[in-house]
């Protein structure tokens, strides 16, 4: 029994820049799944197979980090 490679491309949401690719991964990540790639950390928003090149398209949008400010007031 042969296999078959499949290549999986990750994509950034909004500008559809591209960030990674990979084949024949062991898991692809599914929508609303978290994952660190570029030092940032990205939440999958979208997958899509395409069955005739053996292709999957993985997007994600940057989870953007929150930082506290430190009032000037005090």
């Amino acid at each position: 029994m042969s296999r078959e490679v499949v290549k999986v491309i990750l994509w950034e949401e909004k500008q559809k820049d591209y960030l990674k690719k990979f084949y024949d991964i062991q898991f692809t990540p599914r929508i609303g799944e978290e994952i660190y790639i570029n030092k940032e950390n990205w939440r999958v928003t979208r997958v899509e197979h395409d069955l005739e090149v053996s292709e999957i398209n993985v997007y994600m949008e940057l989870i953007k980090k929150v930082k506290v400010e430190k009032s000037s007031n005090s």
